[in-house]
């Protein structure tokens, strides 16, 4: 069974997302699969206690071709089992998926819906405590090693919906050699650059007319000198709307870590071959962001590095990290108020690329000074285009940021910072 469950996941593979055949949209979902669970342990009462466990599923088609089904185990809640089925109606073009499990024995009403790329969304009816409701299910990530699903209820006809059960998946038969950490799942040949804890996001301020010149130094000689450090830079990009912006992504495993490879970078013979170069174009390198995962799986997706012969024009996409000032003590009311919205960026296109909050800790490496005037929570996706960001990110996200400014739990409004990834970044779109 696991040889010809392997298969059928090289075939699905191989087909991808062929936007012109929806009845094969589920292909990557065939096979065995570990899962991570969230899940909100009250729905629409307002609670912001996430349980979380792990789980494992094993996916295969139905015969001829009806669609496919799978079964979930979990040790979770006393243990339970379930199984969803998934149907597609060629005539509509549309999926019904339906889930029961052995809690209930009941078959819940199905949700409906399609693929746009490599996100699905599902919507239907259901009843929670005799009160009608709608139901939602999002897949997105389907493209990549790491699909999601995740699940919201909304109880007054759309309006607002809350994100009560979120699943990351990593599959089966490849997780040994893969690893899974902050962020997910990623490849084997970078497996070992995981679980960075501790995350700078340095946004500097270069010379008028010398950033592209900044770039191209930058990323000539320092990325592969932060991963012998046991560091990495997850990614770096030029800021639009403000044409001497150069922001980067930088990671460590812990503190104690940021203070070694620091320390043995800055005092190193690299850097004192190249600071005079580098240092003489900077105007200013304070305005950083220490900061942590959300959670463990929440944090920044570590991509390959970019191909130099498959990828000669460079990365691409369009980065976008929204920046909420959020009040103290508020973070974790804050985070599980806004998941509706990352469901929604999510649902427009966005991959998400990590969830990240103030670090605050005493600083480790001084030479290096970072804010404090947090707490900050700070949201990261990545979209195909600027045509992705701007007609249907852009719009969801402007909506968004104004009703969490009504929240009461943030000390200003959002910010969104657009980010054009620099040649060598990691941090890209990836068909």
């Amino acid at each position: 069974m696991q040889d010809t469950e392997q298969a059928a996941a090289k075939d699905a593979a191989k087909a991808g997302q062929d936007a012109s055949d929806g009845a094969r949209a589920f292909d990557f979902w065939m096979g065995r699969w570990r899962i991570h669970n969230r899940r909100l342990r009250e729905r629409l009462e307002g609670s912001t206690t996430w349980d979380e466990f792990e789980a494992t599923c094993v996916a295969r088609p139905l015969p001829g071709g009806l669609g496919n089904e799978d079964e979930y185990r979990t040790d979770y809640a006393g243990g339970f089992v379930a199984k969803s089925f998934r149907f597609f109606n060629p005539a509509k073009g549309q999926w019904a998926i339906c889930w029961a499990d052995s809690r209930r024995g009941v078959l819940d009403p199905p949700v409906l819906g399609s693929f746009e790329g490599d996100t699905g969304v599902f919507e239907g009816t259901d009843t929670i405590d005799g009160r009608p409701i709608l139901v939602r299910f999002i897949w997105s990530r389907v493209t990549t090693p790491s699909p999601r699903w995740e699940q919201s209820f909304s109880a007054d006809g759309g309006k607002t919906w809350e994100t009560n059960w979120v699943m990351d998946m990593t599959r089966a038969e490849s997780s040994a050699e893969t690893g899974a950490g902050a962020g997910g799942p990623v490849p084997a040949n970078v497996a070992h650059l995981r679980d960075f804890g501790v995350v700078e996001l340095r946004r500097y301020t270069i010379k008028d007319g010398e950033r592209e010149t900044f770039a191209r130094c930058f990323e000539s000689w320092f990325p592969e000198a932060h991963e012998q450090l046991g560091a990495i830079f997850f990614g770096h990009f030029l800021e639009r709307g403000r044409r001497t912006g150069f922001t980067m992504l930088r990671g460590f495993k812990d503190d104690d870590g940021r203070a070694i490879a620091c320390s043995a970078f800055y005092y190193g013979p690299l850097w004192k071959e190249h600071a005079a170069t580098m240092n003489a174009m900077i105007v200013d390198h304070t305005d950083v962001l220490l900061l942590r995962p959300l959670s463990p799986e929440r944090g920044v997706t570590v991509l390959p590095a970019v191909d130099p012969v498959r990828e000669a024009g460079g990365a691409r996409g369009v980065i976008v990290a929204q920046v909420f000032a959020v009040k103290e003590n508020e973070v974790d009311a804050f985070a599980s108020r806004a998941e509706e919205a990352f469901a929604a960026y999510r649902a427009a296109g966005a991959r998400e690329a990590g969830v990240l909050a103030t670090l605050d800790i005493p600083n480790s490496f001084p030479r290096l000074p970072f804010r404090t005037d947090g707490p900050f929570l700070v949201w990261l996706g990545i979209l195909e285009d600027d045509q992705a960001l701007e007609t249907r990110f852009e719009p969801v996200a402007r909506q968004s940021a104004a009703a969490l400014s009504a929240s009461g739990l943030l000390r200003g409004a959002p910010a969104l910072v657009v980010l054009d990834p620099a040649a060598r970044s990691r941090l890209r779109w990836l068909p």
